[in-house]
């Protein structure tokens, strides 16, 4: 008899995506997330943590059309590469761009990375949606497979979040003195870029998230979503006992 697979479900509202990227990056599992809303699915393919793939089924967020809203290729090539593809059942429509010229080799692993991470981050902007995380084996069927570690993708989409609001009630209020934890051992060779490395520099359990906003290296409403990002990372933390209620505006 097969073992049981894991499967986590929650639903965005209650559990924030920054939350469940850094709970499977702290298990360090390999698995598939998939989150939906109105139709749209989007998965995220982890291995030992961290993330080597993702998908839509937005149309729009397929390589042929992501290589065309950048520039990369022409409305023209993407029809005629669309029209070998589906007449290719089985082929990558990357493999085809290059086999029909329209996108030098080299080329091909850095435009599946990009596109991946346009998935990822796109996500961060999603404040409702059904999540199912089911852990299991790798995805194996891709030419390319890249890894972003999903501590940096937290980071990164953290800074991407529109919404200022969905910061300051992850943050609480203006009053809300932060402390740094200990590294967390699945972290200890993780890179932080210089400016979230001087804003972690700043948490000294003293200052507020006003001071912290209006400090740090970053415009306010930056430094605010790096922290948020910190937090979810469990690098940081509030201090209830210097900890006030007066809410904070973060401002873009």
């Amino acid at each position: 008899m097969a073992e049981e697979e894991f499967v986590y479900r929650s639903e965005l509202e209650r559990t924030p995506l920054p939350e469940i990227l850094a709970t499977i990056n702290r298990y360090g599992v390999a698995g598939v997330l998939e989150v939906a809303r109105a139709g749209t699915a989007k998965q995220v393919f982890f291995l030992d943590g961290d993330v080597i793939f993702a998908t839509s089924s937005d149309r729009s967020e397929s390589l042929g059309e992501f290589l065309r809203r950048n520039g990369e290729i022409t409305a023209e090539q993407l029809a005629r590469s669309s029209a070998e593809l589906a007449a290719t059942p089985g082929a990558r429509h990357g493999e085809i761009l290059v086999r029909m010229g329209f996108l030098p080799t080299e080329e091909l692993g850095r435009a599946v990375r990009r596109q991946v991470q346009a998935i990822v981050w796109s996500l961060f902007n999603w404040t409702e949606g059904s999540v199912v995380f089911k852990v299991g084996s790798a995805k194996q069927d891709e030419v390319f497979k890249i890894k972003i570690p999903t501590a940096r993708a937290v980071l990164a989409g953290c800074r991407l979040i529109e919404d200022p609001k969905v910061v300051t009630a992850r943050l609480g209020g203006r009053g809300a003195v932060f402390k740094r934890l200990p590294r967390p051992p699945h972290l200890e060779k993780f890179r932080f870029e210089p400016e979230e490395r001087q804003l972690l520099e700043l948490v000294d359990g003293k200052r507020n998230l006003y001071e912290l906003c209006e400090s740090g290296p970053m415009s306010p409403g930056a430094n605010a979503r790096v922290l948020y990002g910190l937090v979810e990372l469990q690098m940081v933390t509030v201090d209830p006992a210097g900890s006030g209620k007066i809410l904070i505006q973060v401002r873009g």
